[in-house]
């Protein structure tokens, strides 16, 4: 993970970020719930969300193609995770970085109740912060 962090080393390349993700498990409690009860992401392309995440990670290293398609490719994955507007993915983030399960559970139903996704993904980085990311990983 050394060579995977960038110079302030609170960051890390997409790349390496997606590769950590490769070697989770596919499901989580939190996300899933999320999933089943409230699913008002506006993105649902990959069957899980690891699969979703680890493809999503990577291509934003790339200049993406179609409604994906960037100027210049994003190569922090603290910017990419910023960015995130799915609540599931950053759920699943969060657990499958080992977040402690209180923080995600916390972070769980402020989300749950705070409407629509966008409102929804701030919930959750309002608890969970791309530096809990790191420090649990």
């Amino acid at each position: 993970m050394k060579q995977a962090r960038v110079a302030n080393g609170n960051d890390m390349s997409c790349v390496a970020f997606s590769h950590l993700l490769r070697f989770k498990h596919s499901h989580y409690p939190y996300s899933d719930r999320y999933l089943r009860e409230v699913r008002n992401s506006p993105d649902t392309h990959a069957r899980t969300e690891k699969q979703h995440m680890v493809q999503w990670f990577a291509d934003n290293a790339t200049y993406g193609s179609g409604a994906y398609s960037r100027q210049k490719p994003n190569n922090s994955a603290k910017d990419c995770f910023d960015k995130l507007e799915n609540a599931a993915s950053l759920l699943w983030i969060a657990e499958a970085a080992g977040v402690e399960e209180p923080i995600v559970a916390a972070a769980f139903e402020t989300a749950r109740q705070a409407g629509d996704y966008r409102q929804a993904c701030g919930a959750i980085r309002k608890i969970i912060t791309w530096s809990m990311i790191v420090e649990s990983l």
